[in-house]
């Protein structure tokens, strides 16, 4: 193999003992007589110090540990007692109280068909099943609750409605065990255990607490009949979670010694353990009823359970008449004792040790100059798999990446040296390389860590050492932290492909993204073929950002051209950012994204597509005088290449459009707002003179067009309007220091015509310009000069 460390030939033949022609011996001193007399003595004292007592201190834990098993059966039968009574039991019978005992209205949905026949009432029906479904949501554990009425009589199978004109036409072996009783006897409250069939054709095993109502009605007054199922599963959850299968039973009978429920997984396989427990109680309770005196709620007893001695306590619960039952193997729970032998077996060894410390200190001088040796041996050996660990990931890396980049060396020597080394092996007819790359470009919080590159990568590998033995994979971590491999395996490309697809996704997540280059054949340099595939697909992550996976197959690279792109959009781009139209220019760049998505491109190509609408926005702001360095403070045309897809790269792109738009924008107002001023200041230079519009736009260097648009635009006045108003106001003021006639003032701003300027002075100030002279203006309400200044 290729890219072998330095000194790996040598570096193994140190590690390998038969290299040099066996393993190293090492001569063992000979044993002097009175070395054998003091270990034996050493020996005979530890065993004398450590097990005497040992033996005392065990049988004091014995007895200790009976008291310890009673109080622990009472206190956790007590705890079950109290946690099925008030969480399970507790709760059921307050629902039936709470609905039926202390609710009168005869309008409630659950009370009218009491007294009224529903059979065709759609909307009653319907109360009373969404009551009784609020009723089943009160409680977890609670299957479903029925509702019988006897008026007409209908049948409530939980959210479900059935009509029974004949009895006999109603088949449910489920509810006739607690049904007919209620139909047919006085009974007024019960609780019963069964198993009630599901959807799935399976049975589902329930506890029903079932009542009449009214509760004290005979029969033939009763009206209905109420039946709450809770699930066997919560209650043995219950005893589960109170008392584990491993510390020993946990059983619910009723009077008669039926089980209700027990702890455990409810397997087939615990059935007997249990039934020979109830069995066992059932006779308990005999016995017990036939002595007098002894029927209390609470108590425990030993007894023989399957052979072995057991524990078992007892209590009756408060709401109904179900005992609760522990049972404990004793052998289970004095396994306690034995881990304390087992201590005890440690200190003992820690004195035995003390002993041979003891000795050692004895002999140690006389073992100096071996144990020397040995431990010099030792540190090389130590020194020597060190170096081994180190290299060994390095000369791995490199030997993969010789595959996979083609630069694999043609001497053979050492190869198969390394492939034994590091077991790097490709047994099988195909292979195919693959890429797994952060994606912390397309969304990703952070880019993975190295260890947790490494991690991965030793996972993959993993799970490939568990697959058949034809298929191996081989993964490296890249500088980059992008996880490089190579799988080989003996099947077809479809096959190969398949299981590289799966085998990734339940490992990867959606932190990697996965790029497959094509299957191919195995032969020298098939693998970098494949590597520079699946480089080549993973450049289309650029298009398609949110895919985790791409096939260098899948995407037809073949088919993909080089040309044929549009040009039109560059071009609107650059007539829409010209003419300042925002919506214009991004419609632009969305049309050349959308183009160069649907398009079958090659990613040079569709890249190159991209990067023209960055060079068209560059060049029509240097064309219209704009700095693109100086307004964005960066080149654009370098950062559109750092943008890590194409998605990123239509918000970067629109964010630098919009700014540059504003910025042309703020041109031309500032543009139009200098153009103003300046006629305004020509107007000023030039109010005795002759005034036009054609002078003023040939002294500012632009059409008489635009400035007339512009100064109206801003202003509110056409040219002629403003320059006639300042000529009027610079008229007025002459005629106030009465030095000059009205001719004179009249020629003096340009007016051929003294006629023409006393019509416009009158219908400015509403008096004549000789009036205005004679009354110095004193009397004349000069009106508002309309904005201007």
């Amino acid at each position: 193999m290729p890219h072998r460390l330095p000194h790996l030939d040598t570096l193994t033949a140190q590690a390998d003992p038969a290299s040099h022609g066996g393993s190293p011996r090492l001569d063992r001193p000979k044993p002097v007589y009175y070395f054998s007399r003091l270990l034996f003595f050493n020996i005979l004292l530890i065993l004398l110090l450590g097990v005497l007592p040992q033996v005392g201190i065990f049988q004091y834990m014995i007895q200790a540990y009976n008291h310890e098993l009673y109080r622990f059966n009472t206190q956790s039968v007590k705890q079950i007692q109290n946690t099925v009574d008030e969480q399970l039991l507790m709760p059921t019978v307050q629902i039936a109280k709470r609905n039926l005992t202390e609710m009168s209205d005869d309008n409630h949905p659950l009370f009218y068909p009491m007294t009224h026949k529903i059979r065709n009432d759609y909307s009653a029906i319907v109360g009373v099943q969404e009551t009784l479904s609020a009723l089943q949501s009160e409680q977890p554990f609670i299957r479903y609750v029925d509702m019988y009425y006897m008026n007409d009589p209908v049948f409530f199978y939980g959210s479900r409605y059935f009509y029974f004109p004949d009895e006999s036409q109603r088949q449910d072996s489920f509810r006739d065990q607690w049904l007919q009783p209620f139909l047919h006897t006085d009974i007024q409250v019960g609780w019963y255990a069964a198993s009630a069939p599901d959807a799935s054709g399976t049975s589902e095993r329930l506890i029903s607490y079932v009542r009449s109502y009214p509760y004290f009605a005979p029969v033939d007054r009763r009206k209905a009949i109420f039946a709450i199922h809770l699930k066997e599963s919560a209650v043995r959850q219950t005893l589960n979670d109170t008392f584990e299968s491993s510390s020993g039973l946990a059983l619910i009978l009723d009077q008669q010694g039926n089980l209700i429920s027990a702890n455990g997984d409810g397997a087939e396989n615990e059935g007997e353990a249990y039934a020979q427990a109830a069995k066992l109680w059932a006779g308990h309770v005999q016995n017990r009823a036939g002595d007098q005196g002894k029927d209390d709620p609470q108590g425990s007893f030993e007894t023989s359970f399957d052979g072995r001695e057991a524990v078992v306590a007892y209590a009756h619960s408060r709401v109904n008449d179900w005992d609760y039952v522990t049972l404990v193997d004793k052998s289970l729970f004095y396994k306690k004792a034995a881990d304390l032998k087992n201590l005890m077996y440690m200190v003992w060894a820690g004195l035995l040790v003390i002993g041979f410390l003891l000795l050692y200190m004895l002999t140690k001088r006389q073992y100096q100059p071996i144990d020397t040796t040995l431990r010099q041996y030792s540190s090389q050996l130590h020194n020597l798999n060190e170096q081994l660990s180190i290299n060994k990931p390095v000369i791995k890396y490199h030997t993969v990446m010789g595959w996979l980049t083609g630069d694999e060396e043609e001497e053979e020597n050492g190869e198969a040296d390394t492939e034994q080394f590091l077991d790097l092996r490709l047994p099988g007819e195909r292979l195919c390389s693959f890429i797994l790359k952060p994606r912390d470009a397309a969304g990703s919080s952070s880019t993975p860590q190295l260890a947790e590159a490494y991690q991965l990568a030793e996972q993959l590998e993993t799970q490939g050492s568990n697959i058949q033995e034809d298929r191996v994979l081989w993964v490296i971590v890249a500088p980059d932290r992008s996880l490089y491999g190579l799988l080989n395996a003996s099947c077809s490309a479809q096959e190969l492909e398949s299981w590289l697809e799966q085998s990734m996704a339940s490992v990867i997540g959606e932190r990697y993204a996965l790029y497959v280059g094509g299957v191919r054949d195995q032969s020298r340099g098939a693998a970098a073929q494949s590597h520079r595939e699946a480089l080549e697909a993973s450049r289309y992550a650029f298009f398609y950002p949110q895919q985790i996976r791409l096939s260098y197959r899948e995407l037809g690279m073949e088919e993909r051209v080089s040309t044929g792109g549009s040009v039109r959009f560059f071009a609107e781009l650059e007539q829409a950012l010209r003419a300042g139209e925002e919506s214009r220019a991004l419609q632009a760049i969305e049309g050349a994204i959308q183009e160069t998505e649907a398009g079958a491109y090659t990613a040079d190509y569709g890249q190159h597509q991209l990067i023209e609408l960055v060079y068209t926005l560059h060049k029509t702001l240097k064309g219209l005088g704009i700095d693109p360095q100086q307004l964005f403070g960066v080149d654009i045309r370098s950062e559109a290449r750092e943008q890590p897809d194409i998605q990123v790269f239509r918000r970067w792109l629109e964010q630098y459009v919009r700014l540059a738009l504003r910025q042309i924008d703020e041109r031309r107002q500032r543009t139009n707002r200098d153009l103003v001023e300046g006629v305004r200041q020509f107007i000023a230079d030039h109010l005795y003179d002759e005034v036009s519009l054609d002078r003023a736009a040939a002294h500012l260097g632009v059409t008489p067009n635009y400035v007339s648009r512009q100064f109206k635009l801003n202003m509110g006045l056409t040219f002629i309007e403003y320059a006639t108003a300042r000529k009027l106001e610079a008229a007025a003021a002459l005629l106030q220091k009465g030095e000059l006639n009205v001719s004179a003032i009249a020629e003096k701003l340009g007016y051929q015509s003294p006629n023409h300027f006393i019509r416009i002075f009158k219908e400015r100030y509403g008096v004549t310009p000789k009036q205005y002279q004679k009354n110095g203006a004193a009397d004349s309400d000069k009106p508002p000069d309309r904005g201007i200044s």
